[in-house]
């Protein structure tokens, strides 16, 4: 993963700063907790959608999840990885994350966790972003 990480710090993730990634490789996605109501949101956003405050906080987001539905994509624009998978991810806080995901083996209910991936490749290389990946240990 240190890597996959290397290649993020030469060029922008896609998801810009809503991806922290330490110098060993570990990603920790980056969302918003709103400080009237207490609603954690990814990605960070700068009004609460539940009430409206905009006493919001950075927040990291929990690096585990249950895979709650996701499609495999086999016809997409030329620079996506195919076959793509996309799916939905609920976090212990809460949050669902719409993200790429990594593995053919994926199951609803799997528990799964965030990681760096390159998910295409476009004229200026390798594109990469927050994938999720099923949990193996």
């Amino acid at each position: 993963m240190a890597k996959e990480a290397a290649i993020g710090a030469e060029r922008p993730f896609l998801c810009g700063d809503a991806l922290k990634v330490e110098a060993g490789g570990r990603a920790t996605l980056m969302g918003s907790r709103c400080g009237d109501c207490g609603v954690e949101f990814f990605p960070p956003a700068p009004v609460c959608s539940s009430c409206m405050s905009e006493n919001m906080k950075a927040q990291a987001m929990p690096g585990r999840g249950t895979l709650y539905a996701f499609s495999t994509v086999h016809i997409a624009a030329k620079k996506w990885k195919l076959p793509m998978r996309i799916g939905y991810v609920d976090l212990a806080n809460r949050a669902r994350v719409c993200a790429h995901l990594e593995g053919d083996d994926l199951k609803i209910g799997d528990e799964v966790e965030v990681a760096v991936g390159v998910v295409g490749e476009d004229a200026e290389g390798p594109i990469t972003t927050f994938v999720f990946k099923k949990v193996t240990s």
